[in-house]
């Protein structure tokens, strides 16, 4: 037992997060079952299929860290899952923009519940996908540099707004562009050459929330590095 103990002790916290995750979205099945059991409906049935695409980038960033650390599979391995990581982890943060159907509420339940409902999935959601980034954050920093590591959240948190307002506004889904590459891309040629006000404002403000959303949590993080010598100390 205490050697499993010691084995595991360098992935504590990446244990302790996954199980928080893990948590968050438990929690969140629970309140929709309770929902539907109140109201009889499935009204936000939705919810539980984007959960589970929220799921899917961290999945796909986790198979990335791992392949990053053998050199034989980096060249080949890790570029793959780059791109089908870029694809889906717009479904992540997605879920935010759930919070537009509190704008028609049911009369079957209160309205605070829906919005602690949706918010809940988001809140899940948005962590599911900052996780994800900094486990492709870390491969790019190890192997570019920490001034690549931050260019590459930068672009990946633009392209995710980019990403959810094709998904939310034009209704496309990530798999499009696997099933029909060459439609797809004559599309978003043409959106892209003819940008509206409504895509330019969104994907400016939602980019910046992202960013600075994950920039904040990264500060965490820090400080709590820095605590942890400290607090060390203290109890020795």
């Amino acid at each position: 037992m205490k050697k499993i103990y010691e084995h595991l002790q360098p992935y504590k916290f990446r244990m302790t997060v996954f199980a928080l995750l893990c948590g968050a979205t438990l929690l969140s099945l629970i309140l929709f079952r309770v929902r539907t059991l109140l109201s009889g409906s499935l009204d936000y049935a939705f919810l539980i299929w984007n959960i589970f695409l929220a799921w899917i980038p961290l999945g796909l960033a986790y198979a990335a860290s791992v392949f990053a650390w053998k050199r034989r599979l980096l060249l080949v391995t890790v570029p793959l899952m780059f791109v089908l990581w870029m694809l889906f982890f717009p479904n992540a943060p997605y879920i935010l923009t759930d919070l537009q159907h509190l704008g028609n509420p049911k009369a079957d339940i209160p309205l605070w519940f829906d919005m602690l409902l949706l918010i809940w999935f988001a809140w899940t959601g948005l962590l599911l996908g900052v996780v994800s980034m900094f486990l492709m954050q870390d491969i790019v920093r190890r192997q570019f540099g920490r001034f690549a590591g931050w260019a590459f959240v930068l672009a990946a948190g633009v392209l995710c707004s980019l990403g959810i307002y094709i998904g939310r506004f034009l209704r496309w889904n990530s798999w499009d562009m696997l099933l029909n590459p060459l439609e797809r891309l004559r599309d978003f040629m043409y959106y892209a050459t003819h940008p509206s006000l409504q895509s330019i404002i969104f994907i400016s403000v939602f980019s910046t929330f992202f960013i600075f959303f994950y920039i904040t949590l990264y500060a965490f993080g820090l400080l709590l590095q820095e605590q942890t010598p400290r607090i060390s100390q203290e109890l020795s």
